[in-house]
């Protein structure tokens, strides 16, 4: 007999996720120094991967969160799931970047476009307190002004995570492991490996609509404002190099309006420290403010319920955010502002 659909995908996504980290442990042994990247990239890619999880974690009636994210007040982050479960979220994000190049001297103003797609997993592990999950990613960056700095990344990660049945927004410590794969674009050529371990929590407090703290007990889907905290340490392991730690702090909040309106407001703080490279310890200081409002499209427009439902239940993410990344060294530091509108639609199976 054959396997059943979601069995199909259950086994060609982990086939994928061990190959993208094969993947990375086998590229980290063989790229030059000619393809190398300057460490300024972690912190571009730190802060897309914010922008993006700013966008999954926009709450809502018909929001589906990816099963892993860096803000705290993404939807169900901390409830624990009773069955195995499938998300696939598409973004098309187009925005405005002030400095794609992140240079110290203002660098080239384009227009960014970096569309995505994200199949992510969650299950419960059996008679324990833990929710087990994983993503992969892919995703192409094309930046109008600057094509020579266009890139397509295959990403991937697996969490494994503490969660009170009793308490759906509690404390919710956990570890995580994410590898990544930088490309040429199209794919063409790998350039740059890294490997994130990740130690942290997530806890959150939900308020009712007149600002009414929620018992912890309660219910997630009566909240209508949330205040969350992020925390996390990391080492990373990155060829080219240099390798680096960091610690992460992320508050964070949101705020339902309407049943087709809602905000999310977050503050990415990062310190990371580089390995020693010729005598010279380089140390960031990261911080990225992102205002993100969400808009559902009404159901009636797609004709009914079912039909959106079948499109992905659409939204529209307006978002804005401003980088400023302060460095030991002076050629790092640098300021980037990024405006802009995401078209994101979402299965769960």
């Amino acid at each position: 007999m054959g396997l059943a659909p979601q069995a199909k995908v259950q086994r060609c996504f982990w086939r994928c996720f061990w190959r993208l980290a094969l993947c990375a442990f086998a590229g980290s042994n063989g790229l030059g120094a000619a393809l190398a990247q300057t460490a300024t990239s972690d912190a571009r890619s730190d802060a897309q991967d914010a922008r993006i999880d700013a966008v999954l974690a926009t709450p809502g009636e018909t929001a589906l969160s990816s099963d892993a994210n860096l803000f705290a007040t993404a939807p169900g982050l901390e409830q624990q799931v009773r069955a195995p479960r499938f998300t696939f979220n598409l973004l098309t994000p187009v925005f405005f970047n002030s400095n794609a190049q992140a240079s110290a001297d203002g660098g080239t103003r384009s227009v960014e476009i970096s569309p995505l797609g994200q199949l992510s997993w969650a299950a419960p592990a059996p008679d324990l307190p833990i929710r087990f999950s994983a993503n992969l990613r892919v995703e192409s960056e094309r930046l109008t002004g600057v094509p020579e700095a266009d890139r397509d990344f295959l990403a991937g990660g697996f969490r494994a995570q503490y969660v009170d049945a009793n308490a759906d927004h509690s404390f919710s410590p956990y570890l995580a492991y994410a590898p990544r794969v930088d490309f040429q674009p199209l794919f063409s050529q790998e350039i740059a490996t890294r490997h994130d371990v990740n130690v942290g929590f997530n806890t959150r407090i939900n308020f009712g609509a007149d600002f009414q703290r929620l018992s912890p007990n309660g219910a997630s889907g009566d909240a209508v404002w949330a205040l969350g905290l992020t925390a996390f340490m990391q080492r990373r392991f990155r060829e080219p190099a240099p390798a680096s730690a960091a610690i992460f702090l992320i508050p964070s909040m949101s705020y339902i309006i309407s049943e087709q309106w809602s905000f999310s407001f977050g503050v990415q703080f990062i310190g990371r420290q580089f390995d020693d490279i010729n005598g010279f310890t380089r140390r960031d200081f990261n911080v990225e403010p992102i205002a993100t409002l969400g808009f559902a499209l009404p159901s009636y427009l797609l004709g009914d319920n079912e039909t959106a439902r079948w499109f992905g239940r659409p939204r529209l993410d307006f978002q804005a955010s401003l980088e400023r990344n302060a460095s030991n060294l002076s050629t790092a530091s640098f300021t980037q502002v990024t405006a802009g509108v995401t078209l994101q639609t979402g299965w769960r199976f």
